[in-house]
């Protein structure tokens, strides 16, 4: 094996070793950034299992769509408003 062919060589171990500590240092960097993150599965379980809601509202009571009755209320401009155009630019 001549000189070049074995730093050939030794250029391509490199190459295999530089990708395959970057693949594990990428790997760790990701599994500690997932663990100390604050919205993690585990702690977002945790909070709501601890969580208790008691609410007093009812959505049957609820009046925000107006009654049932069909009193003719509706959102939008009046019969007689007419669109208004801004014609040129400011």
């Amino acid at each position: 094996m001549t000189r070049i062919e074995k730093a050939r060589r030794r250029v391509t171990v490199a190459r295999y070793v530089i990708g395959i500590t970057a693949a594990a240092a990428l790997a760790g960097f990701a599994a500690a950034a997932r663990s100390t993150h604050p919205g993690t599965a585990q702690r977002v379980a945790a909070a709501r299992s601890t969580v208790t809601t008691t609410s007093g509202y009812d959505e049957a009571d609820s009046s925000f769509f107006g009654d049932d009755d069909d009193s003719g209320s509706s959102i939008g401009p009046s019969g007689s408003a007419q669109p208004q155009v801004q014609a040129g630019a400011s």
